[in-house]
């Protein structure tokens, strides 16, 4: 059923705002904004231009955790 499958924003938030407001920490992380945790995954391509075929593929290109790089695939600038 297609029409019940979410869209990717859905899953994106499914995944980052909405767990942080469900544990109350939205005022903390969630999503990328200053004063917050920085806390967050660049990934390689933009989920949301890429077919949707494609998102399996996509991968992480850095992580950061508490404001520090914990992961670099190279190539970001």
């Amino acid at each position: 059923h297609p029409e019940q499958r979410l869209t990717v924003a859905e899953a994106v938030a499914g995944y980052t705002t909405g767990p942080a407001y469900a544990t109350g920490l939205s005022d903390r992380q969630g999503s990328i904004t200053p004063g917050k945790l920085a806390d967050l995954v660049v990934l390689d391509r933009d989920i949301f231009a890429v077919p949707p075929a494609e998102i399996a593929s996509i991968r992480p290109a850095m992580t950061v955790f508490d404001g520090e790089v914990v992961y670099d695939a190279g190539g970001i600038e």
